[in-house]
């Protein structure tokens, strides 16, 4: 079949290199020629594990343009454009002039929705493009989107004509994965109520742990004892600095928004949210509260991504983190190994630790693990979760969930 991609991020691009994996020629279209270009010379424009082999390895397969005539001959057109929020509202705009920008060159195309939508977006979109529109949320995570994308937990397919809702199925049966069947506005609310209890489940025990540093405890081996429970499962118990990144804070605030809109309140979000919006602050009172004010003092983050095997900055609480260090009159070093920010001088990791008195860990990638040898001498918090306390000089150190 001959696939069109609309949207060259994250989504898009996993989306596109395992379907042309499977042997589909792929038209992958994007409004920044700049990502266009790179594309057509086989340069990924984001890291993720694997993306940038793949789209070497399935190259034949592939083409990149910003022309949406390119679209006249597909089967299948995939929406995968960004729905961010703007003033705590979800922003439809690139859904819909994605669509009406592609309508005058579709015939039968079947048009899939991969974009994460409120509930009656496609709807709207049927009423531009006609009567061939699919629901197909993703569920990849940045970090391993081409694993995800592979070999998905589930995939849904919303629709109301049976025929187009076959030949998506059709595309995807390759995973192996359990396909489930839904209305369109079913499909588009799965997305949100996944991303919203994971959101809640991390607030949570973020907020476990705030007990567990007053009261002496390790918010660890909580989590380890209540995961074993096949109820609550061990997953996204992992105490920290908060979640960040593309999908959890822009789907929480426009689900949360939508349910106001329509009359009702999700007051359990509402406060996952407000817990999430504490976690930046509450590392930095740690870290003040090793060295009494952190005013001009140098303090090193470790990590600038809003997670580890990504170079993705969106609502990163690694830069919210550096916000407020500047806001008390620190001044702040960082290190990461792909993320980049103007916020912080970025230096190498050794530099970012010898140089400073504070250090916060703020991402965990896999070479921050074992440094503790590094950090000798140092006051330091650990965000993440990933030294060894016993190794520490426990003068000098904190961590989220663990008491004095």
């Amino acid at each position: 079949m001959k696939i069109g991609i609309v949207g060259l991020g994250i989504v898009g691009l996993s989306t596109g290199v395992v379907l042309a994996e499977q042997g589909h020629k792929v038209v992958g279209i994007d409004i920044d020629e700049n990502r266009v270009q790179g594309l057509n010379c086989k340069r990924s424009p984001i890291y993720d594990p694997g993306l940038q082999e793949m789209i070497e390895k399935n190259f034949n397969n592939l083409k990149f343009t910003t022309d949406y005539s390119s679209l006249s001959d597909v089967d299948v057109v995939f929406i995968t454009v960004s729905t961010p929020t703007v003033n705590g509202k979800i922003y439809l705009g690139y859904v819909f002039d994605a669509a009406k920008k592609m309508k005058e060159y579709l015939s039968d195309s079947i048009v899939v929705i991969k974009s994460t939508v409120v509930p009656g977006t496609a709807r709207k979109v049927k009423d531009i493009v006609g009567e061939n529109v699919v629901v197909n949320p993703e569920f990849l995570k940045e970090g391993s989107a081409i694993l995800d994308t592979k070999s998905p937990d589930r995939i849904v397919i919303g629709s109301e004509n049976e025929k187009a809702g076959d030949i998506v199925e059709g595309l995807w049966r390759f995973t192996g994965s359990t396909i489930l069947r839904t209305s369109l506005e079913e499909a588009e609310m799965i997305k949100y109520a996944a991303n919203s209890f994971l959101a809640v489940k991390i607030s949570f025990i973020n907020e476990i742990a705030n007990l567990c540093e007053r009261i002496g405890c390790d918010v660890n081996v909580i989590a380890n004892a209540i995961g074993m429970d096949k109820r609550i499962s061990p997953y996204f118990l992992k105490a920290g600095i908060g979640w960040g990144g593309s999908c959890f804070p822009k789907d929480t605030l426009a689900i949360t928004s939508f349910a106001r809109e329509v009359g009702e309140r999700l007051r359990i979000i509402e406060a996952a949210i407000e817990v999430n919006e504490e976690r930046p602050k509450r590392v930095v009172n740690l870290l003040e509260g090793l060295l009494g004010s952190i005013k001009d003092k140098r303090v090193c983050v470790l990590g600038v991504a809003f997670k580890p095997d990504t170079d993705d900055t969106r609502e990163s609480i690694a830069l919210k983190i550096i916000d407020i260090l500047k806001s008390r009159g620190a001044i702040v070093l960082a290190y990461d190994p792909k993320a980049r920010t103007n916020k912080a001088e970025m230096v190498s990791k050794e530099e970012c630790i010898r140089d400073s008195d504070g250090i916060i860990i703020a991402t965990e990638w896999k070479e921050f693990y074992g440094i503790e040898d590094l950090l000798k001498g140092k006051y330091v918090v650990d965000g993440r979760r990933i030294l060894d306390p016993s190794k520490m000089d426990r003068t000098r150190f904190r961590a989220i969930g663990l008491g004095e």
